[in-house]
């Protein structure tokens, strides 16, 4: 019942080498869908391969890998945690999936193709909330989901459509009752009612013809039916005989048999003695007419229905693409509006934002923390944001729990997100499509987390690819002066390359006379104390400023909090220890090499 045979080439060799033309488009539809759990099973591969399948499709239609893009397990990571904000507000397992696999491109038209459906997301969200319809719409989207693979016919044209049953009936429930909101019929490329209709009439014709009954156990089970009749009470012969007959007529009705196989039904008996039974070997001929006759009904009309169904394949997996689809960028318009996303611009100058924020401290907000506070940033030199000096390499320092990590994490929240053609959270944002490091704070757990570090750190710099280098506190690998001289020597190679660099640190003090090229320092500061005692910091960077560290503030909250007379007598001595600021990391004057030449006095680091 297929037709030719053609390869299908997989990564890793994860498909068996040949497959009919019928099922390689089954299996095509699978891969286009994200159907993880229904894959392995059609293609005869595992749950690992069919994974690793589903990948490789997602960075092809990114035009590259995605560990060339995501260059750390921290970027990754922050990639999959990204993802699930947007797949938890999707409909069907089916964009659940979609979402949680999408790959990064660096390939700006990729990107921007990606952004586009973010407008048309919102604008078919409005237009179905404008008709308080939008729930309605998306119940009917939660049903797109394979239906378990049956193999009652033998035919994988027939398996194909079967397994879409219950998409295609949603999508022509779609088209059906939300006819009266355009957006949505052209989404789907005006398809036709009619064609939807026909399809699953054909898939219901035979499958309701495709169970051909147990001809013996319906006959069996009439002769135990008659005999119990007669027991009851039927002893006129006449009578006996009209019970056999109508049991009979039955039978020929239940089995829809043709008048020669009534007739050999009826030559089955006689009543002679009870308990009363049919001629065997009249009924095994009888079945085995019946069942032959039924076999080649079932093989005419599933020929009939490949036929019918086989030019529609190509059409059906074009619209549970574009169904998946229309469920994902809804899923992407309801984030949008929860966490205030916007489409970024896509340059080449470099990163920044207006108003910034970090979806998940917004998700702790949305589920009832405190509200965090933008804050605008920008590396390099992008073209629509104009915040501080354009420089490659930056240096972030300042307050304990002040926001530094947050900010970076902000920083490569949008950066990815951009990249994976997904709206960021920012009033405004541009990026520049570039590799990403990510090295989040470590903490020396054991002897050679320095030497990992570096060891992974090094190549990085060395490589005059561009790229975006984000790291956060590498001082907490080692001691601070030894910290110190090898942040800067990083710094240092850092400004020489086109890439973009942030650092955060703690230790300016300790890194910054060891600089010798030009970089930005920015700062946050805290500037006291609340009621509560908790710290009273702007989280927006002032640049061009060294931030001061906050030990002194830290110590007056925990000596606030001391419940015991001694706890808090020790901590008054550490403030005393304080006095006249030489505890607070950068207060003392510093001299820069590469401020030396300027004379303008707004140029200068201030505190």
């Amino acid at each position: 019942m297929g037709s030719a045979e053609l390869e299908l080439e997989a990564g890793g060799g994860g498909l068996p080498s040949k497959l009919t033309e019928e099922r390689r488009l089954d299996v095509e539809g699978r891969i286009k869908a994200c159907d993880i759990e229904g894959l392995p099973s059609l293609a005869g591969i595992s749950s690992r391969n069919a994974l690793s399948l589903l990948t490789k499709s997602k960075e092809d239609d990114s035009r590259i890998r995605e560990r060339r893009v995501l260059k750390t397990g921290d970027a990754r990571r922050l990639k999959r945690e990204l993802l699930e904000i947007f797949a938890v507000e999707a409909s069907s397992k089916l964009a659940k999936n979609s979402f949680l696999l999408l790959a990064p491109s660096l390939d700006m038209k990729v990107i921007r193709n990606r952004l586009k459906p973010s407008i048309d997301g919102k604008e078919i969200s409005d237009s179905l909330s404008a008709l308080g319809r939008l729930e309605e719409f998306r119940r009917i989207l939660s049903r797109l989901s394979f239906s378990s693979r049956q193999e009652k016919t033998g035919s994988d044209t027939l398996e194909f459509f079967a397994a879409r049953r219950d998409i295609l009936g949603a999508i022509l429930e779609v088209l059906t009752r939300f006819s009266d909101a355009p957006s949505v019929a052209s989404f789907f490329g005006n398809a036709e009612h009619e064609t939807l209709r026909v399809i699953l009439a054909t898939l219901e014709e035979v499958e309701g013809a495709s169970g051909i009954a147990d001809a013996e156990a319906v006959i069996s089970d009439a002769e135990l039916e008659i005999n119990d009749a007669l027991r009851k009470g039927v002893r006129d012969r006449e009578k006996a005989v009209s019970v056999v007959e109508d049991k009979l007529a039955e039978i020929v009705s239940s089995l829809e048999m043709k008048w020669e196989e009534e007739e050999l039904l009826k030559g089955a008996f006689e009543i002679s003695s009870l308990p009363f039974e049919l001629d065997r070997i009249a009924v095994r001929k009888l079945v085995g007419e019946w069942r032959r006759r039924k076999e080649e009904e079932l093989r005419a009309r599933v020929e009939k229905a490949q036929r019918s169904l086989r030019r529609h394949m190509g059409m059906v997996n074009d619209l549970i693409e574009r169904a998946i689809t229309l469920d994902r960028i809804l899923a992407v318009a309801s984030a949008a509006k929860k966490y205030s996303l916007t489409v970024p611009d896509v340059g080449t100058g470099g990163i920044g934002f207006v108003s910034g924020r970090n979806p998940f401290l917004v998700r702790e907000e949305l589920g009832g923390g405190t509200r965090s506070q933008p804050v605008s940033y920008s590396i390099g030199k992008p073209s629509s944001i104009r915040l501080a000096k354009p420089t490659n390499a930056v240096v972030l320092t300042g307050a304990n729990s002040g926001g530094k990590t947050t900010l970076l994490n902000t920083l490569a929240a949008i950066h990815i997100l951009a990249l994976l053609g997904l709206p960021v959270p920012a009033e405004k944002a541009e990026t520049a499509p570039m590799p990403i490091y990510l090295f989040r704070k470590r903490v020396a757990r054991k002897i050679g987390s320095l030497e990992q570090v570096l060891r992974s750190l090094i190549p990085v710099l060395a490589d005059r690819k561009r790229k975006l280098v984000l790291i956060d506190e590498l001082e907490a690998l080692t001691e601070p002066g030894a910290a110190g001289r090898i942040i800067a020597s990083i710094i240092n190679k850092a400004a020489t390359t086109s890439s973009l660099f942030l650092l955060v640190t703690h230790l300016a003090k300790e890194t910054l006379p060891h600089v010798k090229l030009p970089v930005r320092v920015d700062g946050i500061e805290a500037s006291g104390l609340d009621e509560k005692g908790d710290l009273v910091v702007d989280r927006q960077p002032r640049f061009d400023h060294i931030g001061s560290s906050t030990p002194k503030l830290i110590i007056m909250r925990l000596s606030r909090a001391a419940k015991k007379k001694a706890v808090k007598e020790m901590y008054d001595d550490v403030l005393a220890s304080l006095a006249g600021g030489a505890g607070e990391t950068i207060q003392a004057p510093l001299t820069f090499p590469w401020l030396e030449k300027e004379t303008s006095p707004r140029r200068r680091l201030t505190r």
